[in-house]
């Protein structure tokens, strides 16, 4: 075995063998550096993802804001029109 990656994941023994304690060390650092970094690479996309959903919330609140506001001006034109009297 070359890769002191997979040499750390098997079952090491310590009474011999090519690899020793230092090669399995390395390995299972290499392992836990590479875990770490695909981490941050998972952390980075829901970063992307909230910030994505989040900026869609803002917009349906602002779009939802604007129609609420459009809906109370119908409803007084509505309210005038009637006590004008606009019979038709």
């Amino acid at each position: 075995m070359n890769n002191y990656r997979e040499a750390s994941r098997t079952n090491w023994k310590p009474d011999g063998g090519v690899f020793g304690i230092d090669c399995v060390n390395a390995g299972s650092l290499q392992r836990i550096a590479d875990a770490t970094e695909a981490m941050a690479q998972n952390h980075a996309l829901l970063v992307q993802e909230r910030d994505y959903f989040k900026a869609r919330c803002n917009e349906s609140y602002q779009k939802r804001s604007q129609l609420e506001r459009r809906i109370r001006a119908l409803k007084g034109v509505i309210t005038k029109l009637k006590a004008k009297g606009g019979d038709g």
